[in-house]
């Protein structure tokens, strides 16, 4: 189910890998690389009413080790235009002439977080919500906070199952709902942006929506709104195992709640095409863990 992410409400119907090590320490020097932690991402939450990130550099910058100064981000599909643009409901980012500005809290009062790739002591390049999906930019160190989270989830489409994993040990698992053909998940490297408690598990985002930073890759708009991409309860337990939805990702909602009540936004979010070679065999449909 894709997410339409609307001022006023949410509606939901019918790469790099994320074993990857990321920098855990800030640092205070321009030129200096912060250490590498084993199953380790560094998130950053803006401080002020607003974050400005860059798609370049200024040129005065100097990175250590040598970084593009560029952001990057996938080619979009054909007939899919980016977001934000102006026309579309910008759900608090907006494009400017030397990058994207993105308000804090967000609408549903959560802080603003992005997910930091690296760590230049003075700027940070970090990925954003944005489409085309996996879009990067540079935020300053002094606009932010960072902190680490060891959590990591990765959702194979082809079984249809999600592993969460803390550290090197396995968390959670569960098989879950993923996007039609007609409407598919997008596959590649996310984060959680925030999350949303809701009042009942009775409705079609069962017990809580975890969004990402990601868009469908299909379609422009959902019910009004951006077509985001989430994690998110169920309704229709159901269809556990099967191709359902718009692009979301339905979880059992005793699963979703064990995951939102444990991992922070900023955790990262890999998906898979085909099952990842570092898999064991899955054991079961659902587990949750104590």
């Amino acid at each position: 189910m894709s997410l339409a992410l609307v001022i006023g409400a949410a509606s939901c119907s019918s790469s790099k890998d994320s074993s990857r090590n990321a920098a855990a320490e800030e640092t205070t020097s321009s030129t200096t690389v912060s250490p590498v932690v084993p199953f380790q991402t560094t998130y950053a939450t803006a401080k002020g009413s607003r974050l400005t990130v860059l798609s370049e550099l200024p040129k005065s910058v100097v990175t250590s080790p040598p970084s593009s100064t560029t952001s990057t981000s996938s080619t979009l599909p054909p007939k899919v235009p980016a977001i934000p643009r102006v026309g579309l409901n910008e759900a608090g980012v907006t494009e400017t002439p030397t990058g994207f500005e993105f308000t804090n809290p967000t609408y549903y009062k959560n802080p603003l977080v992005v997910e930091v790739l690296e760590n230049q002591g003075d700027y940070m390049k970090v990925l954003i919500t944005a489409r085309p999906n996996h879009t990067t930019g540079w935020v300053k160190a002094n606009d932010v906070t960072i902190a680490a989270t060891d959590y990591r989830m990765e959702l194979d489409l082809s079984t249809f199952h999600l592993k969460v994993f803390k550290g090197a040990d396995l968390f959670v698992e569960t098989d879950v709902v993923i996007g039609k053909d007609s409407t598919p998940t997008p596959i590649g490297h996310f984060f959680i942006t925030e999350k949303i408690k809701n009042s009942s598990d009775a409705g079609v985002y069962g017990a809580w929506i975890l969004p990402t930073n990601g868009y469908s890759e299909v379609l422009d708009t959902f019910d009004g709104g951006l077509p985001e991409i989430a994690l998110h309860g169920t309704n229709q337990p159901q269809l556990v195992g099967t191709k359902a939805s718009n692009g979301c990702v339905r979880i059992p909602n005793d699963v979703v709640t064990k995951i939102a009540e444990t991992v922070p936004a900023g955790t990262p979010v890999d998906i898979y095409a085909t099952t990842p070679a570092s898999w064991a065999a899955k054991t079961s449909a659902s587990t949750v863990k104590p």
